[in-house]
């Protein structure tokens, strides 16, 4: 599948050991630190991976998106893109990307970093992550959670200066 919004990286990703590193660090936020950030540094499995891809950032996010919930559409801020590894109930959530025509409009939500589109949008793309992906998180999308339980993701930001299509070249 070759598209703007995602594609499956070929990186040796163990899911087993991304799950078990997500589930020990889910209900131990850090001070200091947004509530969805943890330290790379703190789990060596991630701390080889990225000596692997230095590209990823120091810090990974744990998202579980309350079941049912719609996480609002919106542009995150200080990354262009991101991997994204289905951790728990993933199955029954979709991610949605949108158009937002040539002047959307925006509101800044410092807490959740991320600018949350308040204009006319239009879906595009939608996927449900049942497997790892490179996420262009620079095109305007959104979550809606599963009806039964938290839907649980590892969302790992990739630097500012490596871009969505620069990753699809290399690992796509």
């Amino acid at each position: 599948m070759k598209n703007q919004y995602i594609f499956y990286p070929k990186m040796n990703i163990d899911i087993d050991k991304m799950r078990l590193v997500v589930m020990r660090n889910l209900n131990k936020p850090i001070f200091g630190l947004a509530s969805h950030h943890r330290k790379v540094e703190d789990e060596p499995y991630l701390v080889e991976f990225r000596e692997q891809y230095p590209f990823f950032s120091e810090i990974y996010n744990i998202f579980p998106t309350p079941a049912g919930y719609k996480v609002p559409i919106h542009l995150d801020h200080s990354r262009p893109c991101a991997l994204n590894i289905p951790i728990d109930y993933t199955a029954d959530s979709h991610t949605i990307f949108y158009d937002v025509g040539d002047s959307p409009s925006f509101q800044r939500i410092h807490e959740r970093v991320y600018d949350t589109v308040t204009s006319e949008a239009t879906e595009v793309f939608r996927f449900t992550l049942t497997q790892p992906v490179i996420m262009n998180t620079s095109i305007p999308h959104g979550v809606i959670g599963g009806p039964k339980r938290a839907r649980i993701i590892l969302s790992w930001s990739v630097s500012m200066d490596t871009s969505y299509e620069e990753l699809r070249k290399l690992y796509g």
